[in-house]
């Protein structure tokens, strides 16, 4: 019996050595597993269909898929790439994938950071989640023109990645998409794409600019964050909403247009942008978020549009060079730190509108010498709105007939130097 066994073992693997010529294993030993010119497939004899799979060891080389293998006799077709099926092998230095390919799984590629160049068969219309993810040698993605869909975190990592030309089918550019792609200078968006998500370019240190077509309505947090070679960006007439951190850290940006179909600016959208000099705000804006500008230390001058009835906290605060800042009368109040370290602001108006100033508002205000107030009645402030400087040098300025209001009440009166203005 032993030695009947040992006959019939050994007709297999030479049957299968003749068809294949390569090494091939019996699947019943190996739980529908079968290895063909170091690939490792998962087969389906009763669909008759093969998988490349990851195998027992990271692939190396230069690999080329079959359309078919051949396994005891039978004929299966090649069909699918498996999620993870490359994932992690550095020493894959390139693969060659037949057009009877089908579908990809996510992070099939991911890790393969010696693949420089890959042409993905005509039939994947949709690329997975993290399929290229860390490929950073990765700089020439051959895609069909039919493809239809982006996944999250796509080429993230691709640091190599110079230039790429999205298909026109693509309507949406997902979360992470090219996050930390260092080297990216160059990309093309198509006409239909409708929105942008988080991340999408975070951290792509080389991009100097990139449009974004008319049609895009939807922006997600952080798209350019830490894109510190951004110098300019227009925004598409559909976008409503500046969403927080966008431009966090994009230290080279000096020019931004803002449409005036935006209505909100979130919290630290422009964070650490210390080349813009200047922005112009539309009456269309109701709201720009805590620490929205904070950092800017080239900004000079701002203009709020009327529409402003509160200016939150640290919105402006590091604004080192702002020496104007023309505050609407639709002003409510004026949040914590919200003008904190603006150390060139000479002067500042309050306006009529204006209830309330939180505290630490125009704290190291060290150039403030003049602050005008419209109200009759006191504003209300903390101890620390104002530093301790201001209230012994700086000039408070009140409405005409009111100066004993000022200097009775428990937190203006610290000032030394109250008096009524000419008119």
């Amino acid at each position: 019996m032993k030695m009947k066994k040992l006959i019939k073992m050994t007709m297999v693997v030479a049957a299968l050595a003749s068809c294949l010529q390569s090494s091939a294993i019996d699947i019943k030993l190996k739980k529908d597993r079968a290895v063909v010119d170091g690939i490792t497939f998962a087969i389906n004899p009763k669909k008759q269909t093969a998988d490349v799979v990851k195998g027992q060891e990271p692939y190396v080389g230069d690999l080329v898929i079959p359309e078919k293998i051949e396994v005891d006799s039978v004929t299966l077709y090649v069909e699918e790439i498996s999620a993870g099926a490359f994932k992690d092998s550095p020493g894959l230095t390139s693969i060659s994938i037949p057009n009877c390919i089908t579908k990809i799984g996510s992070s099939a590629f991911e890790g393969c950071t010696s693949l420089s160049e890959i042409t993905l068969p005509p039939r994947i219309v949709e690329l997975p989640s993290e399929l290229f993810k860390d490929c950073s040698s990765l700089t020439t993605i051959n895609m069909a023109e039919g493809t239809k869909k982006f996944a999250s975190s796509l080429f993230k990592g691709c640091k190599s990645l110079v230039e790429l030309e999205v298909p026109s089918g693509v309507s949406e550019i997902p979360s992470d998409c090219f996050a930390d792609c260092s080297e990216l200078r160059h990309v093309v968006l198509p006409a239909g794409i409708k929105k942008v998500g988080s991340d999408a370019f975070e951290n792509c240190t080389s991009l100097e600019n990139i449009e974004f077509p008319t049609g895009i309505s939807s922006l997600g947090t952080d798209v350019f964050k830490g894109c510190t070679s951004l110098k300019e960006f227009y925004f598409p007439a559909g976008v409503k909403v500046v969403p927080s951190d966008m431009f966090w850290g994009c230290a080279e940006l000096t020019h931004v247009e803002l449409s005036n179909s935006i209505k909100k600016i979130e919290h630290d959208a422009f964070h650490g942008c210390a080349s813009l000099d200047s922005i112009t705000l539309s009456n269309s804006i109701i709201d720009v978020g805590s620490s929205a500008f904070e950092g800017c230390a080239s900004l000079v001058s701002v203009k709020l549009p009327n529409s402003i009835k509160v200016i939150n906290s640290s919105t402006f605060k590091d604004c080192t060079s702002l020496k104007e800042i023309n505050l609407p009368n639709s002003l409510v109040k004026i949040e914590s730190n919200a003008f904190s370290n603006c150390s060139s602001l000479p002067a500042i108006t309050l306006p009529v509108s204006l209830k309330q100033i939180g505290g630490d508002a125009f704290e190291d205000c060290n150039n403030l010498k003049d602050i005008y107030v419209n109200s009759s009645i006191p504003i209300k402030i903390t101890s620390s709105s104002f530093s301790k400087a201001a209230q012994k040098e700086s000039i408070v300025h009140v409405k005409k007939g009111s100066t004993t209001n000022y200097n009775l009440d428990k937190q203006w009166s610290k000032f030394l130097n109250i008096i009524n203005m000419d008119k």
